[in-house]
């Protein structure tokens, strides 16, 4: 019995580390916290194969995780966009609005206002799951 409790938990472990690891090597990470109201919840990874993976959390339309792929040529388009936000601005952020979270090439952006990443949104928003 104690064997199989030691096999379960390094299972555990492992499928948990490269689970981090896969998306550790993601292209963009995209992401929204929740706030006090009814706030779309999701993780979105993107790599460079086109590959997504989606986690929806709270008030998405799709709950649970899911798996798509998108083309070359929108993954171009993305990488286009990412590469004209300014990663380095910091804005003061609020408690109740929802925050919208990109990490790319080792950066990160917090932001609440989306203006400056508006176009890159929308991109993001049309991918299909």
């Amino acid at each position: 019995m104690k064997h199989i409790v030691l096999v379960l938990i390094a299972i555990a472990l492992t499928s948990c580390s490269s689970s981090k690891n896969i998306k550790e090597d993601a292209l963009l990470y995209f992401g929204k916290t929740q706030c006090l109201g009814k706030c779309p919840v999701f993780d979105m990874y993107l790599f460079e194969d086109g590959k997504v993976l989606y986690e929806g959390f709270k008030n998405v339309t799709l709950l649970g995780k899911h798996e798509s792929k998108i083309t070359t040529e929108e993954i171009k388009d993305i990488k286009q966009r990412l590469e004209k936000i300014d990663f380095s601005a910091k804005e003061k952020l609020t408690r109740d609005i929802p925050n919208t979270v990109l990490k790319f090439k080792g950066k990160k952006l917090i932001a609440q206002n989306n203006e400056e990443i508006k176009d890159l949104l929308i991109l993001l928003e049309k991918i299909k799951l």
